[in-house]
């Protein structure tokens, strides 16, 4: 990302309408997105991912690396999936992550070292840990199920926001 693709992400979130913007920029760039984000009143979230090969922000570490010499404007946007995929605890991640949250992406997977979405509690992360924990920190922002699966997902997605309104 330069400074020309900043000022069209911006144009772009302000013609949505959008108060948070996520994402996974790094080096210099991320500085100018804090700033820019800022003047304009979008907060922005640094979005931790699994892949295969090593990514900028896998772990809680990586991304309060990343947060530091920035302003509270530029935050986290945590999925608990991935959070799992990449073989941390995702309660302890929210824990750590509270202060600094953004957005949640609430996700299940099926283990470690894969990112093969499953629907919410049926996987290895603890869903009622981690709405739990959210509650307990007062967390008001987005929360977002994440689900992605081949297929219709219509019933499966109906489920799923039932289970996690029945944690809330």
């Amino acid at each position: 990302m330069d400074e020309s693709d900043l000022g069209n992400a911006l144009r772009f979130a302000q013609m949505l309408g959008c108060g948070n913007v996520s994402g996974d920029a790094t080096g210099p760039i991320l500085k100018a997105i804090d700033q820019r984000f800022a003047e304009a009143g979008i907060s922005f979230g640094i979005h931790n991912h699994w892949f295969p090969k090593k990514f900028a922000y896998e772990s809680v570490e990586d991304v309060l690396d990343a947060l530091k010499g920035l302003s509270r404007n530029t935050g986290a946007t945590l999925d608990v999936g991935q959070m799992a995929a990449c073989g941390h605890d995702p309660v302890d991640a929210v824990r750590r992550l509270g202060p600094h949250l953004k957005m949640v992406h609430l996700k299940d997977v099926k283990g470690a070292g894969a990112e093969v979405n499953v629907p919410l509690g049926s996987g290895v992360v603890d869903i009622p840990a981690v709405m739990a924990e959210l509650k307990r920190q007062g967390y008001g922002g987005l929360l977002a199920i994440e689900y992605e699966h081949e297929g219709d997902v219509s019933e499966d997605v109906r489920r799923q926001v039932a289970y996690a309104r029945s944690l809330a």
